[in-house]
């Protein structure tokens, strides 16, 4: 008896101290996955703001570039809505008696209603003072960005809504008005109740001043209020208990930015550890039934447990870190389809493993589709982080550089320090321009493309340099090639043709020509399907060796039928700026342009033929400028060309405007502007002349 009570009483001393260290372990895994989840929500919350807060910053220097032209603010007001799903309403709120003529308040508003509508008004009243309300007060006190306290808007918006506004200064760098964006908080709600660990888990997002966002307005977010208003700028976590006794634990993070915002989520014990209880008590009688039976057993099974449990949790602890980091490689990624006007494309990337060392990308700017495409020696982790850098440096460089040799080049000055372990990528570049068809591209020991045009094959002519990452003293060298209309641009990784079957046979190139001949007519997205299938059916059950990685790219120009050309040229002189604008006038008038957007298209052309004038030629040398104005009665095209030096104004980095005009650089605005006012700008450089290209959609 005194054996059995002994070890009845070591059994409950073993299982409460089991029950405590397993109560610790899921109490730490909980922290963790507490945390993972809050940082998801503050990237969720924070992003969403981000875009407001530059959209409205942005907007701020348009507002300040027409602030002798009132009507226009509607338009503004109305296109900051449009464009931002986000942004609820928008408006510019000037000092009082700013425009004598209107009256003394002035609030063009804009406003998306519930069926999709953008409805556009003059606001401000005196029964609606916008000088006493806090959107309009605070930034200008502030001399910054503010998000206001949520409110009710019951003039414009007709809902709760909060608002982030931006100063506006005139040519005096006096501050003569507001630029305000509401966003509705229902999305808030929405994403607050989104994903929650557990069902009893409360959140909550305040103000600094105690206003609830987000979540239920109950005792228990009284109780973590009080917690959080003496730490509002930092991160903490904290054991607190209800009025009946029951223990939470309550973590909070500031969502930051212009916000005095704070991200709450509470989690109540019981539900944490509730299955743990059950387990206990379930195991607890029949574990002491079979005490002597068992004791030795579990004694010697006990130390191999521990060890087990261990492994069992580290392989589980990688496990999700992989599954974590595939995610974020594939989120690196661009959309697997792009459909444009000129270009169709389909891309596809499978890792050999969790996660990869291929990669590919591409996007559009300027009237130029820049893509690229990558193998990264090794697989696994190592590979994939590799991948991730130069992917990132691929945006980075690519961002204001259209020369795909200088764009390697750069690359590959920087993958090559600190690069120990000699890793190396295999990466092709390419820079597309979208109107002439013009392929540029610069391979560094990557597979050449393949061309398919009317059902026949050619290899891109391709010089396979040192690949990126061995040698920072490597020089890269550009190439260029014509692509017809409706051809087809092939693009992969030596994990397809180096796919193998069960006999270690490998797929090859001459398999990938065949596949290609014979589905020449499919779009994109089939034709790689057609050749993802045949590969499968090749390698049969062989288990994937490497990345596969495709990218199809199909170029089909628009065709821009000109119902209406006009031509001027210009000498090289700063007084024919004046005979350019009765010219853009006219041609203007000819297309019955609206005044007001007539008004902001003088002015980007304008722009943008000074420029060309001012540095076309070199200083004393006599040169023309060509302006060709075109409109097929939807959009109109404006093409500049000169036989100056070779000068790229796109290349030209826009300036920062969030820095005074005493820090920031020299130049960059008149660019800056240009886009603003135009929809596409682009820059070739066709038979030893420069050609600059302006397009602005004239109608929707």
């Amino acid at each position: 008896m005194s054996l059995i009570i002994g070890a009845a009483l070591l059994l409950e001393l073993t299982s409460a101290v089991l029950y405590y260290s397993a109560q610790n372990i899921i109490h730490n895994t909980v922290d963790r996955l507490v945390e993972r989840e809050m940082n998801a929500l503050f990237l969720c919350i924070r992003n969403q703001l981000a875009k407001v807060e530059v959209t409205v910053d942005n907007m701020s220097w348009v507002v300040s570039d027409g602030l002798d032209e009132p009507e226009w603010m509607f338009s503004i007001t109305h296109r900051l809505v449009e464009n931002n799903p986000a942004v609820l309403g928008a408006t510019v709120t000037f000092i009082p008696n700013y425009f004598p003529k209107i009256g003394r308040l002035y609030e063009p508003y804009s406003v998306r209603r519930a069926d999709g509508s953008i409805e556009t008004m003059q606001l401000s009243s005196e029964e609606h003072d916008y000088t006493q309300m806090e959107f309009f007060t605070a930034p200008i006190a502030k001399n910054g960005g503010h998000w206001c306290e949520p409110y009710f808007d019951n003039k414009g918006a007709r809902e709760m809504v909060t608002t982030y506004g931006v100063p506006v200064r005139d040519n005096k760098g006096k501050i003569v008005a507001v630029v305000d964006a509401d966003i509705a908080l229902d999305w808030l709600e929405e994403v607050v109740e989104e994903g929650k660990l557990y069902k009893a888990t409360q959140r909550f997002v305040v103000t600094g001043k105690g206003h609830l966002l987000a979540g239920k307005d109950n005792a228990m977010f009284h109780k973590a209020l009080q917690q959080v208003r003496a730490d509002v700028d930092s991160t903490g976590y904290v054991a607190i208990e209800d009025e009946q006794g029951e223990k939470y634990h309550m973590f909070y993070h500031p969502v930051g930015g212009h916000t005095n915002w704070i991200l709450i989520n509470i989690l109540n014990d019981n539900e944490v550890f509730s299955k743990l209880s059950i387990i206990r008590r379930t195991l607890l009688l029949p574990v002491l039934a079979g005490l002597i039976l068992m004791g030795f057993i579990v004694w010697r099974s006990s130390r191999n447990l521990e060890r087990l449990r261990k492994a069992n949790a580290e392989k589980e602890r990688i496990g999700s870190e992989l599954h974590v980091a595939s995610q974020i490689q594939q989120s690196m990624l661009p959309p697997s389809h792009l459909q444009h006007d000129d270009v169709n494309i389909y891309g596809s990337l499978v890792p050999a493993r969790e996660v990869g060392g291929d990669l590919y990308d591409f996007y559009i700017r300027d009237e130029k589709l820049f893509f690229c495409i990558g193998d990264v020696s090794g697989k696994g982790a190592p590979a994939a982080m590799v991948m991730s850098v130069i992917h990132s440096l691929f945006r980075a460089f690519s961002a204001h550089e259209n020369n795909p040799a200088h764009i390697m080049q750069s690359v590959n000055e920087v993958s090559c320090e600190g690069n120990d372990a000699c890793i190396f990528v295999t990466f092709f570049i390419g820079v597309l321009d979208l109107p002439t068809g013009r392929l540029r591209y610069c391979d560094a020991g990557h597979d050449a493309p393949i061309i398919l045009k009317d059902g026949k094959l050619s290899n891109v002519d391709a010089l396979p340099h040192i690949p990126v990452g061995l040698f920072d003293d490597v020089k890269y060298g550009v190439q260029e090639t014509q692509l017809e209309p409706d051809s087809t641009l092939f693009l992969y990784t030596d994990g397809l043709t180096e796919a193998k079957d069960i006999k270690h046979k490998l797929y090859g190139l001459e398999r990938i020509q065949k596949t290609l001949a014979a589905n020449s007519q499919l779009q994109p997205q089939q034709l790689l399907e057609a050749v993802t299938a045949s590969v499968h059916a090749f390698v049969g059950e062989a288990q994937q060796s490497d990345d596969l990685t495709m990218l199809v790219i199909h170029y089909t120009p628009k065709r821009y039928e000109s119902t209406l050309t006009e031509t001027l040229v210009l000498k090289n002189d700063v007084h024919e700026v004046a005979k350019f604008s009765i010219f853009i006038k006219s041609v203007l008038e000819k297309m019955n342009v609206e005044k007001s957007l007539a008004r902001r298209l003088r002015l980007a052309i304008e722009e943008a033929v000074v420029n060309v004038i001012d540095y076309a030629y070199p200083a004393g040398q006599t040169g023309e400028v060509e302006v060709r104005v075109m409109s097929d009665g939807e959009t109109m095209k404006t093409v500049i060309t000169d036989s100056g030096v070779a000068f790229d104004p796109t290349a030209k980095e826009k300036a920062d405007t969030s820095l005074s005009a005493e820090d920031r650089q020299i130049g960059g605005l008149g660019i800056l502007l240009v886009r603003e006012l135009m929809d596409t700008i682009n820059y070739e450089r066709i038979d030893g002349q420069n050609v600059l290209t302006l397009i602005k959609k004239l109608k929707g």
